[in-house]
């Protein structure tokens, strides 16, 4: 069996990455750890995959090979996935849908870091 394509990537980069997962996860009904599975994913994991990386690419406007590292994939991966979740919004729903996830994940990645909040014991 061949290796997982695997490149070092940046704490920051994880983190965001992770958010994508997890809003995708949580918006299209599948585990987060499908989403990285490396083996052969079944159609609904590879659905939000695909989703996933296109929403690493458009709302944190990272070029594909960044994407692809983050993701665990090669760049030509990430760019078949964003071409064919780009041409799966002309679906209106399809549209919505991912307008609903890219101002959430803006929402939290644009936003300044926290300061200021009380302990919490």
């Amino acid at each position: 069996m061949q290796e997982p394509y695997r490149v070092q990537v940046s704490a920051e980069d994880r983190r965001r990455a992770d958010l994508v997962r997890q809003v995708v996860s949580v918006r299209l009904g599948v585990p987060a750890e499908a989403i990285t599975d490396a083996r052969r994913l079944a159609p609904p994991a590879l659905r939000a995959r695909r989703v996933a990386l296109y929403l690493a690419y458009v709302s944190l406007n990272w070029q594909m090979e960044r994407v692809g590292h983050a993701f665990g994939v090669n760049r030509q991966t990430a760019a078949r996935a964003c071409r064919r979740i780009e041409d799966a919004r002309d679906e209106a729903n399809v549209n919505a849908l991912l307008e609903q996830m890219e101002d959430a994940i803006r929402a939290v990645c644009d936003a300044a870091p926290a300061s200021g909040l009380p302990e919490v014991a």
